[in-house]
This record gives C-alpha cells, sequence and structure tokens, in this order.
C-alpha cells in the first residue's frame, strides 16, 4: 500500500512589484494557511518519508510552515521542473520514488497538482470526486491510497481518495 498526499503551495503575494512568478513569497493568508495544514497533518498520523517539491519560493516557504507536522528525518528533494508541471511530468518524479517509502508528499502548483489528483483518484466516493474536481485551492491537500508496493505502478485512476483538505475546513 503506497500513500501519496498531494499539496498545493499556500497563498502567495501579487504585491511584490514585477518579481518572476517562480520568485513570489506567500502572503499573509498563505502564513496563516500553511501552518493549520500542518497541525491537520500531523493531527491525521500521515508520516511522508519523502517530499518532491517545486522549488519555488512560494512552495519553499509554504514547507518550512509545513516542518512542525512532519517527522523531523524526512527527505526533501527540490525539483525545478516541478514548478509548474503537468499531470504525466509529476507522475514521472512520482514513479521515481524509493520503494521503502510507504508514504511521499508532492508539494507543487496549480493546475498540475489539481488534476493530478483527480485523474489519479477512480474508486472514490463520488461526492468527494465532484468537490475536488471542482477546485483544488491554494494550501488544499488531498491524500490518495494505492494498492501497490512500487511507485512505478502508480496510474491514472488507480487511487483511492481518502481525503480532500483545505484550509477552510480546518478553521
Amino acid at each position: 500500500m503506497k500513500t501519496l498526499i498531494l499539496m498545493r503551495h499556500a497563498k502567495s503575494s501579487w504585491s511584490a512589484g514585477e518579481v518572476a512568478d517562480h520568485d513570489r513569497a506567500l502572503s499573509s493568508r498563505g502564513r496563516e494557511a500553511a501552518p493549520r495544514m500542518a497541525t491537520w497533518l500531523k493531527a491525521t498520523g500521515l508520516k511522508p518519508q519523502v517530499i518532491l517539491c517545486s522549488t519555488a519560493t512560494r512552495v519553499r516557504e509554504t514547507l518550512a510552515l509545513l516542518r512542525p507536522g512532519l517527522p523531523r528525518d524526512i527527505a526533501v528533494r527540490e525539483r525545478r521542473h516541478l514548478y509548474m508541471a503537468l499531470p504525466r511530468e509529476i507522475l514521472a518524479e512520482i514513479a521515481k520514488l524509493p520503494k521503502s517509502a510507504d508514504c511521499a508528499m508532492i508539494l507543487g502548483h496549480n493546475p498540475g497538482i489539481g488534476s493530478l489528483a483527480h485523474w489519479l483518484t477512480g474508486r472514490s466516493d463520488p461526492v468527494a470526486m465532484a468537490r475536488l474536481g471542482e477546485k483544488f485551492p491554494t494550501a488544499a491537500i488531498a491524500v490518495l491510497e494505492f494498492d501497490t508496493d512500487s511507485w512505478g505502478e502508480v496510474d491514472g485512476e488507480q487511487g483511492t481518495l481518502r481525503h480532500f483538505v483545505t484550509p477552510k475546513d480546518v478553521a
């Protein structure tokens, strides 16, 4: 069994002037939401052994705010090509995860993260799927389970959506 946590970065700021999109920081709303999501992660008992994340500033800041809710010895792998990656590109990175990791987290951007979550969850409650398909807001988390021993076997419509949580749900 493999558990995949997909998270979109927290809300970013647009007030920094002419900063490149990759370098945009979190807004005050994002800096408030990320720790709430960290608390939720910790309360669920989810303990990813590895995190793959984009190198974008807002993703790195989100991760820093999540750290109190994550295991201390977690392996973090930053990947520049996860910045605005398409679902198939993210899936290619998932396939490279170590077999020994039973729980992994991907921290990235929309539309890739939201589209991937929807595409991978074929065996799920229709109401939860509809909610997931409506919108994948900033700092949202989707937790999917796969009945496999290998990350390389994870593919479309094989996952079961166990949780879909937004910062508003964790207020």
